[in-house]
This record gives structure tokens, C-alpha cells and sequence, in this order.
């Protein structure tokens, strides 16, 4: 039995296009996860009343989820009042720095995370270590083009 190089280097193409291929619904299949998770985050919004916070900690709904600080206040025997930018600063993420290191309370809004937030968060966790499999694919494909080349050759 006689094999045709030509045979053997259009096998090839076919695999690299199904590759390439796999590769483009995945990156899609991302890009749309990743808007589904916005769009589930932005759902439903809370509000939380005098959450005391240390200095240089940060709000329990920080990061992604905050929305801004509106009110802080002495959380020491006083319970004054302090002004947010001046005695009181709260980050884009929530992070609390206060003048003196003193505990406060604050006042703020955050997104509710949902559960498809917190799923669609998952997934893309997990599908981040995708591209380590698909290169092994690759290897493992590419060997066995190889071997066969050579296993054909004999014949």
C-alpha cells in the first residue's frame, strides 16, 4: 500500500483549520461569559448602613461589586460625622483609609452578586486553564501525524 505525500499534508491542514476553529468558539464562548457575568452583577443593587470598617481594610462587597461610599462616620466614643475626601477616603474598590487609624463606619452601595454572577465567575475560573490542554492536544495530534508518516513509510 502505497501512501501520497499530498494526502498526508492535506490531513494536516484540516487539523490545524479544526484547531484554529475550536479555538475562535472558545474565545467567543468567553467573551460572551464574561458579558453575562456584567450583565447578572448589575441586576440588583443594596445598600449598606454604618459597616465597620479598620483602617486601610476595606468594605465587605469591595472590588467589582462596589458602587461608592456615601456617609462615614467616627466609629470611636464621639460618632461624629467625618467627611468623605477629607477625614475619610473610600477607594473605587472599597478599600477605607481614615485620618488618625481609627475604625469607621460606612455607608455604601454595592451590586448584589446573583447566582449566575457567581456562576459565570466559575466557569471562566475554570476555562482559564484551557489553553494549557489545547497545547497538549496539539503535541499529542502532531506525534501522532509524525508516527504515522513514518509507520506508512515502512508499508
Amino acid at each position: 500500500m502505497k501512501l501520497l505525500r499530498k494526502a498526508q499534508v492535506g490531513g494536516l491542514q484540516g487539523f490545524i483549520l479544526s484547531i484554529v476553529t475550536v479555538a475562535i468558539v472558545l474565545a467567543i464562548g468567553l467573551i460572551i461569559l464574561q458579558e453575562l457575568g456584567t450583565v447578572a452583577k448589575e441586576m440588583d443593587t443594596s445598600s449598606v448602613l454604618n459597616e465597620t470598617v479598620a483602617h486601610g481594610a476595606g468594605v465587605s462587597q469591595g472590588g467589582e461589586l462596589f458602587i461608592g461610599a456615601s456617609g462615614c462616620l467616627n466609629q470611636s466614643v464621639t460618632q461624629e460625622t467625618l467627611t468623605l475626601g477629607t477625614n475619610c477616603n473610600v477607594s473605587s474598590v472599597g478599600a477605607v483609609k481614615s485620618v488618625g487609624a481609627i475604625d469607621v463606619g460606612i455607608d455604601y452601595t454595592h451590586f448584589t452578586p446573583s447566582a449566575a454572577f457567581n456562576s459565570t465567575g466559575t466557569i471562566l475560573t475554570k476555562l482559564a486553564t484551557v489553553p494549557t490542554w489545547i497545547g497538549i492536544i496539539i503535541i499529542v495530534a502532531l506525534a501522532f501525524i509524525v508516527l504515522s508518516f513514518f509507520i506508512g513509510k515502512r508499508q
